[in-house]
C-alpha cells in the first residue's frame, strides 16, 4: 500500500530522553506501525507488537541499546 493513504507517523520526544534514545524509539515505533499497515502481524504476534508499541509510545519501555 502506498504511504500516501496513511497519515504521517509522529513521535513526540520525552523531556528526559536523549536524542539517541529518541531516534531509536522513534525508529522502532515507525517500524511497528508500518508492519501493522502492511498486514505483517497476526494473532499472538500482533498482540505482542501492539503491547510493545503502546509501551514505547508511553515511555514505559526504551528500545534495546545497540
Amino acid at each position: 500500500m502506498s504511504d500516501e493513504l496513511w497519515p504521517a507517523i509522529k513521535v513526540e520526544r520525552f523531556l528526559d530522553e536523549s536524542p539517541r534514545q529518541y531516534e531509536a524509539r522513534r525508529a522502532e515505533i515507525v517500524s511497528i506501525i508500518t508492519g501493522f499497515r502492511n498486514g505483517r502481524y497476526e494473532g499472538a504476534l500482533a498482540e505482542r507488537m501492539e503491547e510493545r508499541l503502546i509501551a514505547l509510545q508511553d515511555g514505559l519501555l526504551l528500545p534495546v541499546a545497540a
